[in-house]
């Protein structure tokens, strides 16, 4: 058994767990759901992790393959919940190899409770050298390699895996608030170079961007271009950069909406030109969208509920992989199973659907 998802135990574990064709994505060669589990909400205690490890695990159990995590969300515990779950699911025969993790580092996390924040910090990253104060911005994000390298490894402990899927690299946009776009883009550059190492030591497999405002902001975006260029100059033509993460959904629509990149166009436009993947999150805005005006349900593709058509929306928006939901509640869980195995509306019906929250001309 491969300690990565694999292609060949990818693909089976849709032969063994069945949901409609179209709602299974190709990346990099990695068949995986269009529906992710996500890890972000909830409160840092005992409670929520008990509710995250019953849904997760019937989430893997039921069609998701996919599990996205961080490890400052919930104060590491998001990430050893899913050491919990996958130990759970090997037992109930779904591998290692059949799931795709991916996590992030680059926020400062706490350790349990986040009113250790402040003493975490100071032990583990600045009293030891890990870290410099003057490598804080915010006082909330670092991304030194030698940061980013103690935080995999720290993920890969609580985890309890060998190698990490995908590893982001989590909001790097609050960097520019305090430096030249020149250094920062230098940054960039040595973080990459970091991740590289870590695809040739096995302890990554491949490494991407996960942002908030990023790619969404009209002025001072993340330019995909120069990010690419960072991978090509740390890793060569054959870099490892695959993929990133924005918050989509029908309210925040600017990823397909808003031209922030280079040459005019949105950053879904420039991803697919620059064979970059895109990630989803918050496809349900912690349930904002739902506050949406019943006309807009009304015009959109029927479904049983309004929460489903919204989901639909996302994830048959072209050019998007996996959208990462949120899987703490078990009755959430049960009804956005219901995603996963409806077929996704067509290009032409997803087109009109856009039209109705005023997208005009598609994604192009």
């Amino acid at each position: 058994m491969d300690k990565w998802a694999s292609s060949e135990s990818t693909e089976k574990y849709f032969q063994w767990i069945e949901i409609d064709p179209t709602k299974i994505r190709k990346f990099d060669g990695l068949s995986l759901s269009a529906m992710g589990a996500g890890t972000y909400l909830g409160a840092s205690d005992d409670s929520a992790d008990r509710l995250y490890e019953a849904s997760l695990l019937q989430a893997g159990l039921h069609g998701i393959n996919c599990f996205d995590t961080a490890i400052n969300y919930r104060c590491q515990r998001s990430e050893k919940i899913l050491k919990k779950v996958l130990k759970e699911l090997a037992a109930r025969g779904v591998t290692r190899d059949q799931i795709f993790l991916s996590t992030k580092g680059g926020l400062l996390p706490s350790e349990g409770t986040p009113e250790k924040f402040d003493e975490w910090v100071r032990t583990q990253y600045l009293d030891t050298g890990v870290i410099e104060p003057q490598d804080v911005v915010g006082g909330v994000h670092c991304m030194t390699p030698a940061f980013l390298e103690n935080q995999i490894g720290s993920s890969l402990k609580n985890v309890q895996v060998d190698c990490i899927d995908l590893y982001y690299l989590h909001n790097p946009e609050l960097q520019l608030a305090e430096v030249t776009e020149e250094e920062f883009y230098s940054r960039i550059c040595q973080a990459f170079a970091l991740f590289e190492k870590k695809v040739q030591e096995k302890k990554i497999k491949r490494y991407g961007i996960a942002t908030w405002n990023g790619f969404r902001q009209k002025k001072g975006a993340l330019q995909l271009k120069k990010l690419v260029a960072c991978a090509e100059k740390e890793g060569g033509a054959e870099h490892h950069f695959r993929a990133i993460q924005v918050p989509y959904n029908p309210v925040m629509l600017e990823a397909i909406k808003v031209k922030n990149q280079e040459g005019q166009k949105t950053i879904f436009e420039a991803a697919a030109d620059l064979n970059i993947a895109i990630m989803g999150s918050a496809p349900l805005m912690q349930s904002q969208v739902m506050d949406l005006p019943k006309r807009v349900f009304e015009k959109l593709p029927p479904s049983e509920k309004p929460a489903l058509q919204i989901l639909e929306f996302v994830l048959s928006t072209p050019h998007l992989v996996t959208s990462y939901v949120g899987m703490k509640q078990m009755v959430h869980e049960e009804e956005n199973m219901k995603a996963l195995h409806t077929p996704s509306w067509t290009k032409e019906v997803w087109a009109e659907a856009a039209a109705v929250l005023g997208i005009k001309k598609g994604i192009g």
